[in-house]
């Protein structure tokens, strides 16, 4: 059996979608802590609760892969994250697959949520199961869930402290489509993969996709670290988001985020989505703004 834990949710729903494309839907387990909302993609459905390790290990009865989707919380995942670990350990599961970030591994680097991650692999690696860790680059998803993109679009330009600071952005279902790979074929046991989108791309880049995605004209401003929330703000991005995107323009510039690998098209056999398809197929939501 195959296993999805957090199949509600946004990743875990797409995932499963992917995974049916590539083995019978009769293999495949639907673990959720709401299993009611759950796709409907014809799948076996068991509550799992991170909190419940006891609970966890009869979900995890039977399981030979499983995905292990990293909880959104901003603390206390970790050890939410070991009991899920701990339980695939004493179910007997054979292969966990967990959804990391960007060079999680790599000493020094700043980005907040990176810590827990790398204290999960570290967890995982020495747990007793085959692992393999999907080192995720950024969804571009963020920057229309932020409201940079349509705020961008309307006001004709986007203001950047990144500088030359270039991201190997990878979309949600790209991500989902290398989760679902890589549980259905197996392999990539014992890998930290780095896993992109097909190009590394700058802000200047970001603004001539959203010039030809939406139709208007989209200017990159560049900004100093001080400058650059006002600037958002001048947009009508709240103050805290201006902050938070603010010290994500530092680690862009700083180059945490310039990854590219062919990682995605190895697993999934098929090119994944660039800026550009992506801002593309989100025109309607650019105008929203």
């Amino acid at each position: 059996m195959i296993a999805v834990c957090g199949a509600s949710g946004n990743l875990g729903g797409r995932t499963l979608k992917h995974l049916v494309e590539r083995v019978d839907a009769s293999r495949v387990v639907a673990l959720s802590r709401t299993p009611d909302r759950v796709p409907a993609v014809g799948v076996e459905t068991r509550v799992a609760d991170f909190s419940d390790p006891d609970g966890l290990v009869r979900a995890f009865d039977g399981v030979e892969r499983l995905l292990i989707i990293s909880l959104d919380a901003i603390t206390g995942r970790v050890p939410k994250h070991a009991n899920a670990i701990d339980a695939a350990a004493k179910a007997g599961v054979g292969h966990v697959v967990y959804t990391s970030v960007a060079r999680a591994g790599e000493p020094g680097n700043p980005v907040r949520v990176v810590p827990d991650h790398r204290d999960t692999e570290r967890l995982l690696a020495s747990s007793g199961p085959a692992f393999t860790a999907l080192r995720f680059n950024v969804w571009p998803e963020m920057l229309t869930y932020l409201g940079v993109a349509q705020r961008a679009v309307a006001g004709g330009r986007l203001p950047s402290n990144a500088g030359d600071g270039r991201v190997g952005y990878l979309t949600r279902d790209d991500s989902a489509a290398v989760a679902a790979a890589a549980l259905a074929d197996g392999g990539c046991e014992g890998q930290f993969l780095e896993v992109t989108g097909p190009e590394a791309v700058r802000d200047t880049d970001i603004a001539e996709a959203l010039t030809e995605a939406s139709g208007r004209r989209v200017r990159l401003m560049p900004a100093t670290d001080e400058e650059m929330p006002m600037r958002l703000t001048e947009l009508g991005m709240p103050a805290p988001l201006a902050e938070a995107w603010t010290e994500a323009g530092v680690t862009r510039r700083e180059g945490w985020f310039d990854v590219l690998t062919h990682a995605a098209e190895r697993l999934t056999g098929h090119r994944p989505t660039s800026i550009a398809e992506f801002f593309a197929a989100e025109r309607a939501t650019l105008l929203t703004a």
